[in-house]
């Protein structure tokens, strides 16, 4: 079994943020991304998907946006970023190992992957969201609704919800 001294699980802005916090305080993370690069869910919204707030609030620790402070970002900008941010960050980036326990352990947390790979770590963070599995209730009258029934993490574009002019 690997030991770490810390583990932050998810590499979107709440990991990637988390991390950097980490390493100013004189710790060498590793963070563990389920998806093959970092930015979390964002490579996955929907196409024209565009921030609500300027760019100069979406700023992460240590490393400005970018470009015009009081543009609102669009996805592919939000990505780029969080990929250029995740490259500079001192903090061991492992993508595609998918964290499926995370149990305490005497002092510490023993973090079990897919697959069967285990790491020891006296601290662990879940920065995850719930992006990769996204929750339908059970809405009355469902079943016999004639209508389509759309979920946010299936919807690469909002051409389905568009309003006619």
């Amino acid at each position: 079994m690997e030991h770490v001294e810390a583990v932050v699980i998810g590499a979107g802005q709440a990991g990637l943020a988390t991390a950097h916090a980490l390493v100013e305080a004189g710790l060498r993370p590793v963070v563990l991304e389920a998806s093959e690069r970092a930015a979390g869910s964002w490579p996955r919204y929907y196409d024209s998907l565009t921030l609500f707030s300027p760019a100069r609030f979406s700023t992460l620790p240590g490393m400005p946006f970018g470009g015009d402070p009081d543009r609102y970002p669009h996805r592919d900008e939000v990505v780029a970023y969080l990929t250029a941010y995740a490259a500079r960050l001192q903090a061991d980036l492992r993508t595609g190992r998918r964290v499926i326990a995370v149990r305490a352990d005497g002092a510490g947390f023993t973090v079990e992957l897919e697959g069967g790979r285990k790491l020891r770590t006296g601290a662990a963070v879940a920065a995850s969201g719930s992006f990769g599995r996204p929750h339908r209730p059970d809405l009355p009258g469902l079943e016999t609704f004639a209508g389509h029934v759309l979920q946010r993490g299936r919807l690469p574009q909002p051409d389905p919800v568009r309003r006619a002019a």
